[in-house]
């Protein structure tokens, strides 16, 4: 079963605005087992979608049109739908309630008017209810049973429609257990790892990309700073069959890339921490001593909620007063070695996991650009260190590549997931 997804809005089209719609929607299409073949990003123009979605039938099974649905003179999703089909658009009462959500009383009789434009449809659809927004959509079924589902373009109130009127029904062609009669299944699984390139993940994985093609699966890789997916795409007759590949091909590469592989999907750096601490039998805390990352390795542990049970807290010594003065630091090895050192970074570890009293201090400290603070060191430079039980130390001398958000967003990455691994070792 194909799909084609639209999304309408100028102000997509100019970029204004980042399409996280059709992603939302493609990604969980896959989940179901359904693939989208295209994507299209249309103006505000009736004429445009009239003639995309007549283009879409003629490859696809399912058309997913996002946005449109509005009160204002730009919302034609209707009228585009409605006259693509040779028919015409009709109030229904029953949505008046919700396309006046909003407004208690209304005095103005062309606003009233405005707003009840959201309670028409085309003549013969199935309208949706929002249980959020005010914007109705509605569903079109074809007499060779293909379907054309309009859904609003606000990303909450899309996804709402999406994942409870949309994907039922979508299920429901499937005949309830994923899969298209006759058809084949879909399943995509991703790997996410960090600090290692695209090239050596290739080089490793390299003779596994024609054994797992014979299994029916694609493996594809995307990289963006600090963060690679590999990208599992699974097609067989059932789907038992396509997990079972799936699983084959995961545990091959996940031998093979070990330690960088920290999840899976849409795992977070975060969320794997804690999983691993939360996993083992006895309780563990962390700390952290940062300067370069400027918060931003305390933000990324905390972004799991839950995370206070583990986290002890964090300073942010960016200066070397702060460094000296907050965390002990001695003054004689930042004059000595210079801020952005091996026995600096160790210094804040240790004094950070001294503060604090915990069982795993991690520092960062480092060069993020743009420009040089000091002559004998380049920006991208970075010292991280991980203090543990029974005198258990790590020093890393990494050079990250990038912009300075992105050596940023590097060192935390790297930091977490060595600590990740620290732990897993030491730690049953």
């Amino acid at each position: 079963m194909k799909c084609s997804i639209i999304s309408i809005g100028t102000e997509l089209t100019l970029g204004m605005v980042v399409n996280t719609n059709a992603q939302y929607i493609a990604e969980n299409l896959t989940g179901l087992g359904i693939e989208c073949n295209c994507i299209y990003t249309i103006r505000d123009k009736e004429d445009e979608i009239v003639y995309t979605l007549k283009e879409s039938l003629k490859h696809s099974d399912i058309i997913i049109i996002s946005g449109g649905l509005g009160p204002t003179d730009d919302d034609l999703t209707r009228s585009a739908v409605a006259k693509a089909f040779g028919t015409e658009l009709v109030r229904l009462d029953s949505l008046d309630e919700s396309s006046l959500r909003f407004i208690k009383k209304v005095k103005d009789e062309g606003i009233r008017e405005r707003l009840l434009r959201q309670s028409y449809i085309p003549f013969g659809s199935i309208p949706i209810k929002p249980r959020i927004g005010s914007a109705s959509g509605f569903i079109v079924s074809l007499k060779d049973g293909k379907k054309v589902f309009c859904i609003p373009g606000v990303p909450k109130e899309m996804r709402d429609m999406f994942d409870f009127d949309v994907v039922p029904v979508l299920k429901n062609m499937l005949g309830g257990d994923g899969q298209d009669e006759g058809g084949e299944v879909i399943r995509k699984l991703e790997l996410l790892a960090t600090d290692i390139s695209e090239t050596e993940i290739e080089e490793k994985i390299k003779d596994l990309v024609e054994f797992a093609r014979n299994k029916g699966i694609e493996i594809g890789i995307t990289s963006t700073p600090g963060l690679i997916k590999i990208i599992l795409t699974s097609r067989a007759s059932d789907f038992s069959i396509a997990q079972e590949n799936l699983e084959l091909i995961k545990k091959e590469i996940v031998g093979r890339l070990e330690e960088h592989i920290y999840g899976e999907n849409s795992t977070s750096i975060s969320e794997a921490l804690k999983r691993t601490i939360m996993e083992k039998t006895k309780k563990i805390t962390v700390c952290v001593a940062e300067s370069m990352t400027g918060g931003l390795v305390c933000k990324n542990i905390t972004d799991a909620a839950g995370s206070s049970e583990y986290f002890l807290g964090g300073i942010v010594s960016y200066s070397k007063s702060a460094k000296v003065h907050i965390l002990g630091v001695s003054r004689k090895s930042i004059e000595r070695f210079g801020a952005v050192s091996r026995r600096v970074c160790f210094e804040m570890a240790k004094h950070a996991r001294e503060l604090f009293g915990a069982d795993f201090a991690i520092s960062v400290t480092g060069f993020a650009g743009p420009g040089v603070d000091e002559k004998d060191k380049e920006v991208g430079l970075v010292y991280c260190c991980i203090l543990g039980p029974n005198d258990y130390v790590r020093i890393y001398r990494k050079k990250f590549i990038g912009t300075r958000p992105e050596i940023r967003f590097r060192a935390s990455q790297f930091i977490i997931n060595k600590l990740r691994n620290s732990i897993n070792n030491l730690i049953e």
